[in-house]
């Protein structure tokens, strides 16, 4: 039968720490007889002391305690970078973005109270792209958010997207950057973990088999086939391609390797063309631009703006005006000093004591 400790000793082999339960025990402040026998199940570990191993091992108290995946525990399926050398998908995950992406999940977890658990609702690129509907990448983000119901948070300290289950609500995390281009594709990539059901098994990792799926759903919401094959590729002139990858809001090189994804017939001036960066290609001064440089530039300072989700920053404003919350998470989203948030706590209406002693049944006798 499985108990307690049981699991703790099975957590302490995975992470092969090398060390004596004693070492342990001393590093949660127990003594090591007293760990031996609420490790044999003679004695019952305290909620604090769960805590504390939980903490030491890097699991959940509630697994430890109850050996089922916590529903509250945040999940994360991460844009992942691909390593050519060694030929598979790597986690990116260094101590700047962990530290992003902890004090996100605290930020749910302070203010969201619903479970993680919850079998994701999928859906596939042309029902998701039927919700989001014609020219959704003018305001992506806000489209992500209105028409869908998931977040969306920009930050620096990131350098790829990642997509986060916390508090019950889904989140997209995306860099900072000039290049709008980039987080679109990005964005519509994490569409793609949440809808194809990436969330609906604990401990989402870096895998080929999740990640191939999501960028094939990333490119049926921003280049969907039809429409890609009912561009004439051969004969139109470079004002068209430019203006293409403008109403789309995609990369030179996201938009040829789709092409060469689709196998679709080319001419080689577009390839050509496509062999320049995004803003080279769409700031050439050319007859029949349906956008202006000032177009551009305004996409771009947009992206490069730090940005949380607006359903988020007020629920912590009330959050922290009642006491319920701290400062500090509020004051890392807006990036100011936590000195400088006046909290107003809601006003009460005034209460009247004779009436108070009346219901405590303390009023003067006649």
């Amino acid at each position: 039968m499985e108990t307690v400790g049981t699991r703790i000793r099975q957590r302490i082999s995975e992470l092969q720490l090398g060390v004596p339960e004693k070492d342990i025990a001393a590093s949660i402040r127990m003594a090591p007889d007293v760990f031996s026998r609420s490790l044999n199940g003679k004695r019952t570990f305290t909620s604090i002391e769960l805590a504390q191993l939980a903490e030491r091992l890097s699991t959940s108290m509630y697994w430890l305690a109850t050996g089922e995946a916590d529903p509250f525990e945040a999940r994360i399926a991460a844009r992942h970078q691909y390593n050519f050398a060694a030929g598979s998908y790597v986690n990116d995950k260094d101590d700047d973005t962990k530290a992003v992406l902890e004090n996100l999940e605290l930020a749910y977890r302070q203010v969201f109270q619903g479970r993680n658990d919850e079998p994701t609702k999928t859906a596939t690129a042309e029902e998701v792209l039927e919700l989001l509907g014609e020219d959704f990448v003018w305001n992506f983000v806000s489209n992500i958010e209105e028409k869908l119901g998931i977040d969306v948070a920009r930050v620096e300290g990131i350098s790829s997207a990642y997509s986060v289950r916390a508090g019950g609500r889904y989140c997209i995390l995306i860099p900072r950057s000039s290049n709008w281009f980039h987080q679109n594709s990005s964005m519509a990539h994490e569409l793609g973990h949440i809808f194809l059901g990436h969330f609906n098994t604990h401990g989402e990792g870096a895998e080929e088999s999740k990640e191939i799926p999501a960028f094939d759903f990333a490119a049926q919401v921003l280049l969907p086939e039809k429409t890609m094959s009912s561009f004439d590729w051969w004969t139109t002139g470079q004002s068209d391609v430019i203006n293409f990858l403008w109403k789309h809001g995609v990369s030179t090189k996201y938009l040829s390797n789709r092409l060469r994804k689709l196998g679709l017939r080319v001419r080689k001036e577009v390839w050509d063309l496509l062999e320049l960066s995004t803003f080279d290609v769409l700031n050439r001064p050319l007859e029949g631009k349906t956008f202006t440089s000032l177009a551009v530039a305004v996409r771009t300072q947009r992206a490069a703006e730090r940005r949380f989700p607006d359903a988020l920053v007020a629920a912590h404003m009330d959050a922290v005006a009642v006491g319920e919350a701290p400062k500090e998470t509020l004051a890392w989203m807006l990036d100011v000093d936590p000195e400088g948030i006046e909290v107003h706590p809601p006003q009460t209406d005034a209460v009247d004591l004779d009436d108070l002693a009346a219901t405590l049944g303390l009023a003067a006798k006649a």
